[in-house]
């Protein structure tokens, strides 16, 4: 138990401080989305661009023209692949899958949001990852659980997957 506390405290410190030290961040992703009630996988790709704290952009390739936005000020959805011809603007929400800081809301200061227990080591795209398991100590968090696979040699995060209230998970793997 006390090596897996140690493993615990060593790979969300290394992605903390990781993330404390990113001005931008560029990665390519793709994101399986299963929900329970609807039967099968929606998978999707594209870039993600970040600029902590409160600007970033999803940009799809795969649904082609899809886009999710932070300006700074407000959040911008545009999903013309399910809604054509609409654009919703909104509040920028402080946690959640829409947060500008999909990142942050796991590796900044996660002991103090977070009940977290070292899951083992895998690899994500030949690279081997540190696999913490978090469970929020907030009732009214947006999710029930998160699994963040934390590169050894970077401290960036690699996958990161989210099971929402609602049964459905969200898994993002990170290029």
């Amino acid at each position: 138990q006390l090596l897996h506390a140690q493993e615990t405290v060593r790979a969300l410190g290394r992605a903390e401080t990781t993330y404390r030290g990113l001005v931008t961040l560029r990665a390519d992703f793709t994101q399986t989305l299963e929900n329970p009630m609807l039967g099968g996988a929606v998978v999707s790709s594209g870039t993600l661009l970040l600029s902590p704290p409160s600007r970033f952009a999803m940009r799809f390739t795969d649904p082609h023209g899809d886009r999710i936005v932070s300006d700074g000020s407000w959040l911008w959805i545009y999903l013309p692949s399910s809604v054509p011809n609409q654009v919703i603007r909104q509040p920028i929400p402080s946690r959640g899958a829409a947060t500008p800081n999909l990142l942050a809301q796991f590796v900044d200061r996660p002991l103090e949001h977070y009940r977290a227990s070292f899951m083992g080591t895998d690899s994500v795209a030949g690279e081997i990852v540190d696999v913490v398991s978090l469970v929020p100590r907030r009732a009214d968090d947006p999710f029930n659980e998160a699994e963040v696979s934390i590169s050894r040699s970077t401290g960036l995060v690699r996958r990161l997957m989210v099971v929402e209230p609602a049964g459905q998970r969200r898994t993002i793997v990170f290029d």
